[in-house]
Protein backbone atom coordinates (compact mmCIF):
# COMPACT_ATOMS: atom_id res chain seq x y z
CA UNK A 1 0.00 0.00 0.00
CA UNK A 2 2.69 2.42 0.61
CA UNK A 3 4.27 1.28 -2.31
CA UNK A 4 1.19 1.91 -4.12
CA UNK A 5 0.90 5.37 -2.62
CA UNK A 6 4.43 6.41 -3.49
CA UNK A 7 3.91 5.94 -6.87
CA UNK A 8 0.81 7.70 -7.05
CA UNK A 9 2.81 11.05 -5.11
CA UNK A 10 5.65 10.84 -7.60
CA UNK A 11 2.87 10.58 -10.58
CA UNK A 12 1.00 13.89 -9.33
CA UNK A 13 4.35 15.60 -8.18
CA UNK A 14 3.90 19.77 -8.88
CA UNK A 15 6.06 21.49 -11.34
CA UNK A 16 8.36 24.10 -10.01
CA UNK A 17 7.75 26.53 -12.06
CA UNK A 18 5.39 28.77 -10.97
CA UNK A 19 3.99 29.67 -14.59
CA UNK A 20 3.37 26.20 -15.28
CA UNK A 21 0.02 24.10 -14.65
CA UNK A 22 0.72 20.51 -12.14
CA UNK A 23 -2.96 19.38 -13.97
CA UNK A 24 -1.69 19.68 -17.08
CA UNK A 25 1.74 17.48 -16.31
CA UNK A 26 -0.11 14.63 -14.40
CA UNK A 27 -2.38 14.42 -17.52
CA UNK A 28 0.66 14.11 -19.38
CA UNK A 29 1.88 11.71 -17.16
CA UNK A 30 -0.36 9.82 -16.96
CA UNK A 31 -0.92 9.49 -20.90
CA UNK A 32 2.39 8.64 -21.68
CA UNK A 33 2.25 5.90 -19.02
CA UNK A 34 -0.77 4.28 -19.84
CA UNK A 35 0.94 4.03 -23.48
CA UNK A 36 4.18 2.43 -22.08
CA UNK A 37 1.89 0.05 -20.15
CA UNK A 38 0.21 -1.11 -23.32
CA UNK A 39 3.64 -1.02 -25.52
CA UNK A 40 5.00 -3.46 -22.63
CA UNK A 41 2.06 -5.54 -23.07
CA UNK A 42 2.12 -5.93 -26.73
CA UNK A 43 5.36 -6.62 -26.68
CA UNK A 44 4.76 -9.28 -24.67
CA UNK A 45 2.21 -10.70 -26.66
CA UNK A 46 3.94 -10.81 -29.82
CA UNK A 47 7.24 -12.56 -27.45
CA UNK A 48 4.50 -15.25 -26.63
CA UNK A 49 3.88 -15.41 -30.23
CA UNK A 50 7.31 -15.08 -32.10
CA UNK A 51 6.41 -12.27 -33.33
CA UNK A 52 10.12 -10.64 -32.98
CA UNK A 53 10.08 -8.20 -35.21
CA UNK A 54 6.69 -6.41 -34.03
CA UNK A 55 8.83 -6.42 -30.24
CA UNK A 56 11.69 -4.42 -31.19
CA UNK A 57 9.16 -1.66 -32.65
CA UNK A 58 7.17 -2.14 -29.05
CA UNK A 59 10.34 -1.69 -26.92
CA UNK A 60 11.33 1.09 -28.87
CA UNK A 61 7.94 2.75 -28.26
CA UNK A 62 7.83 1.40 -24.55
CA UNK A 63 11.39 3.63 -24.27
CA UNK A 64 10.04 6.54 -26.23
CA UNK A 65 7.49 7.58 -23.90
CA UNK A 66 9.47 6.26 -20.73
CA UNK A 67 11.68 9.37 -21.91
CA UNK A 68 8.73 11.61 -22.21
CA UNK A 69 7.63 10.60 -19.10
CA UNK A 70 10.40 11.96 -17.29
CA UNK A 71 10.69 14.98 -19.26
CA UNK A 72 7.11 16.04 -18.09
CA UNK A 73 9.22 16.65 -14.57
CA UNK A 74 11.83 18.85 -16.11
CA UNK A 75 9.54 22.34 -16.01
CA UNK A 76 8.66 22.28 -19.88
CA UNK A 77 5.20 21.61 -20.31
CA UNK A 78 4.52 23.00 -23.30
CA UNK A 79 7.40 21.66 -25.00
CA UNK A 80 6.47 17.88 -22.83
CA UNK A 81 2.76 18.45 -24.70
CA UNK A 82 4.10 18.98 -27.95
CA UNK A 83 6.31 16.07 -27.54
CA UNK A 84 3.63 13.31 -26.94
CA UNK A 85 1.40 14.58 -28.88
CA UNK A 86 3.83 14.29 -31.65
CA UNK A 87 4.85 10.73 -30.85
CA UNK A 88 1.45 9.93 -30.15
CA UNK A 89 1.06 10.68 -34.02
CA UNK A 90 4.20 8.85 -35.24
CA UNK A 91 3.42 5.76 -32.83
CA UNK A 92 -0.22 5.63 -34.58
CA UNK A 93 1.17 6.08 -38.22
CA UNK A 94 3.99 3.66 -37.55
CA UNK A 95 1.92 1.11 -36.12
CA UNK A 96 -0.76 1.03 -38.47
CA UNK A 97 2.19 1.02 -41.54
CA UNK A 98 4.03 -1.80 -39.57
CA UNK A 99 0.86 -4.18 -38.53
CA UNK A 100 -2.39 -2.55 -40.45
CA UNK A 101 -5.57 -1.10 -38.32
CA UNK A 102 -6.84 -4.77 -37.04
CA UNK A 103 -3.97 -3.84 -33.92
CA UNK A 104 -6.62 -1.40 -33.06
CA UNK A 105 -3.80 1.68 -32.41
CA UNK A 106 -5.45 3.85 -34.49
CA UNK A 107 -8.05 4.73 -31.59
CA UNK A 108 -5.58 6.33 -29.67
CA UNK A 109 -6.32 9.55 -32.06
CA UNK A 110 -9.49 9.53 -30.34
CA UNK A 111 -7.89 9.71 -26.98
CA UNK A 112 -5.54 12.18 -28.61
CA UNK A 113 -8.10 14.00 -29.44
CA UNK A 114 -9.89 14.37 -25.89
CA UNK A 115 -5.87 15.31 -24.65
CA UNK A 116 -5.04 18.11 -26.75
CA UNK A 117 -8.54 19.82 -26.56
CA UNK A 118 -8.59 19.62 -22.50
CA UNK A 119 -4.79 20.15 -21.91
CA UNK A 120 -3.51 22.46 -24.63
CA UNK A 121 -3.67 26.35 -23.68
CA UNK A 122 -4.84 27.08 -27.21
CA UNK A 123 -7.84 29.00 -28.24
CA UNK A 124 -10.90 27.66 -29.92
CA UNK A 125 -9.77 28.31 -33.28
CA UNK A 126 -6.16 26.37 -32.92
CA UNK A 127 -7.94 23.34 -30.98
CA UNK A 128 -10.66 22.82 -33.84
CA UNK A 129 -7.65 22.90 -36.28
CA UNK A 130 -5.73 20.63 -34.13
CA UNK A 131 -9.38 18.81 -34.24
CA UNK A 132 -9.60 18.89 -38.04
CA UNK A 133 -6.37 17.75 -38.72
CA UNK A 134 -6.32 14.86 -36.53
CA UNK A 135 -9.34 13.78 -38.58
CA UNK A 136 -7.55 13.95 -41.37
CA UNK A 137 -4.68 12.09 -40.32
CA UNK A 138 -7.20 9.25 -39.01
CA UNK A 139 -9.18 8.87 -43.12
CA UNK A 140 -5.81 9.19 -44.45
CA UNK A 141 -4.70 6.03 -42.42
CA UNK A 142 -8.32 4.46 -43.36
CA UNK A 143 -7.67 4.70 -46.77
CA UNK A 144 -4.21 3.72 -46.36
CA UNK A 145 -5.36 0.17 -45.01
CA UNK A 146 -7.73 -0.24 -48.02
CA UNK A 147 -5.30 0.14 -50.87
CA UNK A 148 -2.16 -0.89 -48.66
CA UNK A 149 -1.11 -4.21 -46.75
CA UNK A 150 1.00 -3.83 -43.53
CA UNK A 151 4.63 -4.28 -43.62
CA UNK A 152 4.72 -7.11 -41.02
CA UNK A 153 1.99 -9.94 -41.23
CA UNK A 154 0.98 -10.67 -37.49
CA UNK A 155 -0.77 -13.93 -36.79
CA UNK A 156 -4.67 -14.04 -35.73
CA UNK A 157 -3.88 -14.22 -31.66
CA UNK A 158 -1.46 -11.29 -31.94
CA UNK A 159 -3.52 -9.13 -33.48
CA UNK A 160 -6.39 -10.00 -31.31
CA UNK A 161 -4.06 -9.23 -27.79
CA UNK A 162 -3.36 -5.91 -29.62
CA UNK A 163 -6.81 -4.95 -30.31
CA UNK A 164 -7.96 -6.23 -26.97
CA UNK A 165 -5.19 -4.12 -25.32
CA UNK A 166 -5.33 -1.04 -27.72
CA UNK A 167 -8.89 -0.74 -26.79
CA UNK A 168 -8.73 -0.82 -23.05
CA UNK A 169 -5.90 1.33 -23.30
CA UNK A 170 -8.00 3.94 -24.93
CA UNK A 171 -10.95 3.52 -22.69
CA UNK A 172 -8.49 4.10 -19.19
CA UNK A 173 -6.70 7.01 -21.23
CA UNK A 174 -9.59 8.88 -21.86
CA UNK A 175 -11.40 8.54 -18.66
CA UNK A 176 -7.86 9.02 -17.08
CA UNK A 177 -7.74 12.89 -19.00
CA UNK A 178 -11.65 13.56 -18.23
CA UNK A 179 -11.68 12.63 -14.35
CA UNK A 180 -7.89 14.39 -13.70
CA UNK A 181 -9.34 17.48 -15.76
CA UNK A 182 -12.73 16.98 -13.98
CA UNK A 183 -11.30 16.78 -10.83
CA UNK A 184 -8.89 19.53 -10.96
CA UNK A 185 -11.93 21.72 -12.35
CA UNK A 186 -14.28 20.72 -9.41
CA UNK A 187 -11.47 21.56 -7.16
CA UNK A 188 -10.95 25.32 -8.29
CA UNK A 189 -14.74 25.53 -8.38
CA UNK A 190 -14.50 24.60 -5.16
CA UNK A 191 -12.04 27.08 -4.37
CA UNK A 192 -13.72 29.71 -6.13
CA UNK A 193 -16.97 28.78 -4.04
CA UNK A 194 -15.52 29.28 -0.84
CA UNK A 195 -13.25 32.39 -1.67
CA UNK A 196 -16.26 34.32 -3.22
CA UNK A 197 -18.35 32.96 -0.04
CA UNK A 198 -15.55 34.35 2.04
CA UNK A 199 -15.50 38.01 0.16
CA UNK A 200 -19.05 38.21 0.55
CA UNK A 201 -18.59 37.30 4.21
CA UNK A 202 -15.79 39.81 4.78
CA UNK A 203 -17.67 42.32 3.10
CA UNK A 204 -20.93 42.02 5.21
CA UNK A 205 -18.74 42.01 8.30
CA UNK A 206 -17.62 44.69 10.94
CA UNK A 207 -13.57 43.87 10.72
CA UNK A 208 -13.62 45.12 14.54
CA UNK A 209 -16.42 43.30 16.10
CA UNK A 210 -17.00 40.68 13.38
CA UNK A 211 -20.74 41.54 13.55
CA UNK A 212 -22.70 42.37 10.36
CA UNK A 213 -22.12 45.78 9.44
CA UNK A 214 -24.65 48.63 8.35
CA UNK A 215 -25.35 47.38 4.70
CA UNK A 216 -25.70 44.02 5.77
CA UNK A 217 -28.10 44.11 8.30
CA UNK A 218 -30.40 46.61 6.17
CA UNK A 219 -30.63 43.45 3.87
CA UNK A 220 -31.65 41.50 6.46
CA UNK A 221 -34.50 44.22 7.62
CA UNK A 222 -35.67 44.02 3.83
CA UNK A 223 -36.18 40.72 3.90
CA UNK A 224 -37.83 40.73 7.74
CA UNK A 225 -39.86 43.17 5.94
CA UNK A 226 -40.61 40.86 3.12
CA UNK A 227 -41.51 38.35 5.38
CA UNK A 228 -43.88 40.42 7.31
CA UNK A 229 -45.93 41.13 3.84
CA UNK A 230 -46.57 37.59 3.17
CA UNK A 231 -46.86 35.93 6.25
CA UNK A 232 -47.81 38.34 9.19
CA UNK A 233 -44.66 38.07 11.57
CA UNK A 234 -43.79 40.80 12.89
CA UNK A 235 -40.07 41.88 14.17
CA UNK A 236 -38.30 44.72 16.53
CA UNK A 237 -35.46 46.83 16.05
CA UNK A 238 -33.56 48.39 18.55
CA UNK A 239 -30.38 50.91 19.01
CA UNK A 240 -28.33 50.88 21.55
CA UNK A 241 -25.41 52.96 22.24
CA UNK A 242 -22.04 52.41 25.22
CA UNK A 243 -23.28 55.33 27.80
CA UNK A 244 -20.25 57.39 27.96
CA UNK A 245 -18.23 55.55 25.67
CA UNK A 246 -16.23 58.99 24.68
CA UNK A 247 -14.57 58.98 28.53
CA UNK A 248 -13.58 55.70 28.12
CA UNK A 249 -11.88 56.24 25.40
CA UNK A 250 -10.15 59.29 26.84
CA UNK A 251 -9.60 57.82 29.95
CA UNK A 252 -8.00 54.17 29.13
CA UNK A 253 -6.82 54.71 24.84
CA UNK A 254 -8.28 53.88 22.16
CA UNK A 255 -7.15 50.00 22.45
CA UNK A 256 -9.13 50.31 25.49
CA UNK A 257 -12.47 51.81 23.52
CA UNK A 258 -11.75 48.31 20.90
CA UNK A 259 -11.39 45.99 23.62
CA UNK A 260 -14.81 47.18 25.28
CA UNK A 261 -16.27 46.89 21.63
CA UNK A 262 -15.37 43.39 21.02
CA UNK A 263 -16.49 42.25 24.20
CA UNK A 264 -19.94 44.23 24.54
CA UNK A 265 -20.32 42.89 20.79
CA UNK A 266 -19.79 38.79 21.76
CA UNK A 267 -22.08 39.31 24.86
CA UNK A 268 -24.92 41.43 22.08
CA UNK A 269 -23.82 37.96 19.50
CA UNK A 270 -24.08 35.38 22.09
CA UNK A 271 -27.79 36.68 23.62
CA UNK A 272 -29.23 37.45 20.55
CA UNK A 273 -27.98 34.29 18.51
CA UNK A 274 -31.73 32.86 18.89
CA UNK A 275 -33.42 35.41 19.09
CA UNK A 276 -32.81 38.07 15.74
CA UNK A 277 -29.54 39.80 14.92
CA UNK A 278 -27.16 42.25 15.77
CA UNK A 279 -24.93 44.68 14.01
CA UNK A 280 -22.42 47.18 14.73
CA UNK A 281 -24.65 50.18 13.50
CA UNK A 282 -21.77 52.52 13.59
CA UNK A 283 -19.09 53.80 16.01
CA UNK A 284 -20.10 52.58 19.29
CA UNK A 285 -23.68 52.34 18.12
CA UNK A 286 -25.46 49.03 17.68
CA UNK A 287 -28.99 47.81 15.70
CA UNK A 288 -30.21 44.79 17.37
CA UNK A 289 -33.63 42.78 15.41
CA UNK A 290 -36.30 41.07 17.84
CA UNK A 291 -37.80 38.97 15.02
CA UNK A 292 -41.19 36.94 16.15
CA UNK A 293 -42.10 38.59 18.69
CA UNK A 294 -43.95 42.20 19.49
CA UNK A 295 -42.48 45.18 21.33
CA UNK A 296 -43.41 44.39 25.25
CA UNK A 297 -41.46 41.12 24.72
CA UNK A 298 -38.58 43.03 23.03
CA UNK A 299 -38.67 45.22 25.74
CA UNK A 300 -38.44 42.75 28.08
CA UNK A 301 -35.58 40.88 26.36
CA UNK A 302 -33.50 44.36 26.32
CA UNK A 303 -33.89 44.99 29.85
CA UNK A 304 -32.40 41.60 30.58
CA UNK A 305 -29.25 42.01 27.97
CA UNK A 306 -29.18 45.69 29.66
CA UNK A 307 -28.35 44.34 33.31
CA UNK A 308 -26.21 41.31 32.05
CA UNK A 309 -24.27 44.30 30.54
CA UNK A 310 -23.60 46.35 33.30
CA UNK A 311 -22.97 43.29 35.60
CA UNK A 312 -19.56 42.86 33.28
CA UNK A 313 -16.26 43.49 33.82
CA UNK A 314 -14.10 43.93 30.45
CA UNK A 315 -10.62 43.35 31.26
CA UNK A 316 -7.44 45.72 30.23
CA UNK A 317 -4.43 44.94 30.53
CA UNK A 318 -4.69 45.39 34.35
CA UNK A 319 -7.83 47.42 34.66
CA UNK A 320 -11.17 45.93 34.98
CA UNK A 321 -13.41 48.73 33.09
CA UNK A 322 -17.28 48.68 33.37
CA UNK A 323 -19.91 49.80 30.70
CA UNK A 324 -23.77 50.96 30.84
CA UNK A 325 -25.90 50.67 27.55
CA UNK A 326 -28.99 52.47 26.57
CA UNK A 327 -31.70 51.22 24.17
CA UNK A 328 -34.55 52.78 22.18
CA UNK A 329 -36.79 50.06 20.43
CA UNK A 330 -39.68 50.34 18.04
CA UNK A 331 -41.74 47.76 16.62
CA UNK A 332 -41.96 47.31 12.61
CA UNK A 333 -45.46 48.37 11.33
CA UNK A 334 -45.74 47.40 7.73
CA UNK A 335 -47.78 50.51 6.77
CA UNK A 336 -44.68 52.70 7.14
CA UNK A 337 -40.78 52.10 5.49
CA UNK A 338 -38.45 50.81 7.76
CA UNK A 339 -36.28 53.80 7.68
CA UNK A 340 -38.92 55.15 9.55
CA UNK A 341 -38.48 52.23 12.45
CA UNK A 342 -35.11 52.72 12.19
CA UNK A 343 -35.45 56.70 12.66
CA UNK A 344 -38.35 55.93 15.17
CA UNK A 345 -35.88 53.54 17.82
CA UNK A 346 -32.86 56.12 17.08
CA UNK A 347 -34.68 59.07 18.75
CA UNK A 348 -35.97 56.92 21.43
CA UNK A 349 -32.21 56.16 22.10
CA UNK A 350 -31.99 59.96 21.91
CA UNK A 351 -34.82 60.47 24.82
CA UNK A 352 -33.06 57.52 26.95
CA UNK A 353 -29.78 59.23 26.56
CA UNK A 354 -31.32 62.61 27.93
CA UNK A 355 -33.10 60.77 30.53
CA UNK A 356 -30.12 59.33 32.05
CA UNK A 357 -28.80 56.62 30.41
CA UNK A 358 -28.59 52.86 31.30
CA UNK A 359 -31.91 52.38 30.66
CA UNK A 360 -34.73 51.27 27.49
CA UNK A 361 -36.97 53.70 26.16
CA UNK A 362 -40.09 52.16 23.97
Amino acid sequence: MEFLTRIRDFIVKDVENANETKRASVIMRSFSLIICIISLIQGICMAVFGEWGGVAVCLACLAGYAVLFYYTYLNRTRAALLCIVLSTLFWVILFIVMFGRSCGVQHFLFALLVFVLLVSHADTHHKMLMAAGLCMVGLVLYWYTEVGAPLLELGRGTLVMMQTSSTVGVFVAVSSIILLFGQDSLLREKKLVAYNEKLRETSSRDPLTKLYNRRAMLEYLHRQAEKVERYGNWFDVAIGDIDFFKKVNDTYGHEAGDAVLVRVAGILSAYMSDKGEVCRWGGEEFLLVFTDINGEQALEKLDELRLIISSQEIAYKEKKIRVTMTFGLDEYDNKKPIDDTIRSADQKLYIGKKGGRNRVVF
